[in-house]
């Protein structure tokens, strides 16, 4: 969500200066798109203090680790990477497909951010009634995402705030071979996605090309989507799960069709608003992309760090994780 407030108020300002006679140099744009993205950060409502379920506002302890980061642009780091795909999401207004879920997103998350106020919960306390197992087998890193402010995949967009990135690393944390360029040098591209639990799948998308310059950190405006290629399946009332940034052409199943835990849906790829291959997982409570409220995923036979889970456990970023079933 921040994103789109900083491209709206940019894109306000820009077009507020047109008019009075003045056209902005590119660079000034992309600076004030970035400030604009670091001070809502900073003192807005995406600050550490947040408000828990229960009304309290308290201040989560953990933090993200601090894991290596794939490609050329891995010389720069992680703020490196930040920079340059948010930069290049300056260029989403000018697709018009997701110009049209960005407007989408905005209007779902506002509801569902009103829903949250008025009920009072964070979602901490609605985990999901499917006990999943993971969407993959063999041992994968989480990458991103958390049950908590601080460790979220993006916990301002409410359908994605349990959200999970996974990709395949090396004991070293290294998730690709070569210098990165090639959807091929990494080790997630390509591999089987399975469905985490049973269900009917209700939406495919799999005509979307893979994002460019892998390795740059370089956002793909120009595709149809920028959820990529998914497949979104119905596991039970009110839990939708959505597998997302899949191969082209690799998904297995059609809407309507009815999928076994296990049963390989399509392949990890590299599309839609992916810095590397990689998948993205989550679980919420409506079929809407764009007005569902994200839940926290309760896993079955779950290894971390090769380690048995216990029931309750909640995976955090930069743990790596199997299915016992599958070792």
């Amino acid at each position: 969500m921040r994103v789109v407030i900083s491209l709206a108020l940019v894109a306000a300002a820009a077009l507020g200066a047109r008019s009075l006679g003045w056209t902005a140099p590119g660079w000034s744009i992309v600076a004030g798109y970035l400030a604009l993205y670091v001070l809502l950060g900073r003192f807005g409502p995406w600050a550490v203090t947040r408000a828990h379920g229960d009304g309290d506002r308290t201040e989560d302890a953990e933090a993200p680790p601090d894991l290596p980061t794939s490609g050329p642009i891995g010389r720069l780091g992680q703020p490196g990477l930040v920079a340059v795909f948010f930069s290049t999401q300056l260029l989403v207004p000018l697709n018009p497909f997701q110009l049209v879920q960005l407007v989408r997103q905005l209007i779902g998350n506002a509801a569902l951010q009103r829903r949250e106020r008025t009920t009072g919960s964070d979602g901490r306390d609605r985990p999901t009634e499917v006990r999943y197992r993971l969407p993959f087998d063999g041992e994968w890193l989480l990458y991103n995402g958390g049950p908590t402010p601080k460790t979220s995949h993006s916990w301002d967009v409410l359908g994605q705030r349990f959200a999970l990135d996974f990709v395949v690393a090396d004991t070293d944390g290294r998730r690709h071979a070569d210098r990165g360029t090639r959807v091929t040098d990494y080790f997630a591209y390509g591999r089987d996605i399975v469905a985490a639990a049973d269900g009917e799948v209700v939406a495919v998308e799999q005509r979307i090309g893979d994002a460019p310059l892998v390795g740059w950190g370089v956002c793909d405006f120009t595709a149809r989507s920028f959820i990529g290629n998914h497949v979104v399946i119905r596991h039970a009332d009110d839990e939708y799960g959505l597998y997302a940034h899949l191969v082209q052409g690799s998904v297995a199943v059609a809407v309507g069709d009815r999928v076994a835990a296990g049963q390989v849906i399509g392949r990890c790829g590299h599309t839609g608003h992916s810095s590397e291959p990689h998948l993205h997982f989550h679980v919420q409570d409506s079929a809407d992309l764009f007005g569902g409220m994200g839940r926290p995923i309760r896993f079955r036979d779950l290894l971390i760090d090769a380690e048995p889970a216990p029931d309750h456990a909640l995976p955090t970023a930069g743990q790596r994780l199997a299915n016992a079933a599958s070792r």
